[in-house]
């Protein structure tokens, strides 16, 4: 399996270079049409060996791997395939298969379908930047109409959206019209003196940094990019998004306790 692992990296100093989550990316993707992997037979230093012998021979005479190097490039990968096994892209085979009758008894794996997804390294990459923004640890409405946008690497509409969804929560959990937008609407509904959405249970310096807080990431995050494009990385759109989503918790606990204060 290593030759097309070696295709991608042909020289032993750049797949030293990487961290195990980069490396799991290319061995990953030398994985493909693997029905059954046995680690005792294929990350081993005799398979390693084999597959350097004949890529320099065949059509990869520019690998560079030398045997000193073979001891190191055996634990990174190593550590690269427990990455594999934690993501979920690789696991073992069911044990006592049809297939697996008079075989070794050591446990063998399969490309799972997750891992079948990933046909190329733009593939592995595209994965690992979603995978920055877990699904399932978001606000509902921001897992619903943010999370997608982010996946497909939109970061910049992503965080805009995000904090349009934080206005629009806002204004239908203090009853406002249209009409109330932007910075005015979070100084007005987080207005500590208001009976809106002013959490009565808190401080008021504590109130009046509530309204600071809404007021200054839709002036930050939402107004400069309704009106031109701002460039995000993905580590920084995820964090921001995520922002939103503690923002939006927040909105849903101030609803209920003036829900609660009202009956």
């Amino acid at each position: 399996m290593f030759s097309k692992l070696f295709e991608m990296l042909p020289d032993a100093e750049q797949l030293l270079s990487l961290e195990p989550e980069e490396l799991a990316g290319p061995l990953l993707v030398s994985l493909e049409g693997s029905e059954q992997i046995n680690l005792e037979d294929e990350i081993a230093h005799r398979s390693i060996e084999w597959e350097i012998k004949n890529g320099v021979n065949r059509n990869n005479p520019n690998l560079n791997y030398p045997y000193k190097s073979h001891e190191k490039v055996f634990f990174a990968l190593m550590e690269a395939w427990q990455c594999l096994l934690s993501e979920g892209f690789v696991a073992p085979r069911p044990a006592n298969l049809r297939s697996t009758i008079g075989m070794s008894q050591n446990t063998s794996y399969f490309v799972t379908r997750r891992g079948q997804k990933i046909e190329k390294l733009e593939d592995y990459e595209a994965y690992r930047k979603a995978d920055l923004l877990r699904k399932h640890q978001l606000h509902h409405i921001i897992a619903e109409k943010v999370w997608s946008i982010f996946a497909q690497g939109s970061y910049g509409t992503a965080v805009l959206e995000a904090f349009r969804q934080v206005e629009i929560a806002v204004r239908k959990a203090g009853g406002y019209t249209k009409g109330n937008y932007g910075t005015d609407l979070m100084w007005t509904a987080f207005n500590v003196k208001d009976d809106n959405l002013t959490d009565k249970n808190l401080q008021k310096p504590e109130r009046e940094g509530m309204a600071r807080l809404f007021a200054g990431a839709i002036g930050l995050y939402k107004n400069p990019s309704s009106h031109r494009e701002i460039e995000f990385t993905p580590e920084e759109a995820s964090e921001i998004i995520i922002f939103a989503s503690h923002l939006l918790r927040i909105v849903d606990t101030c609803e209920q306790l003036n829900t609660d204060s009202s009956t």
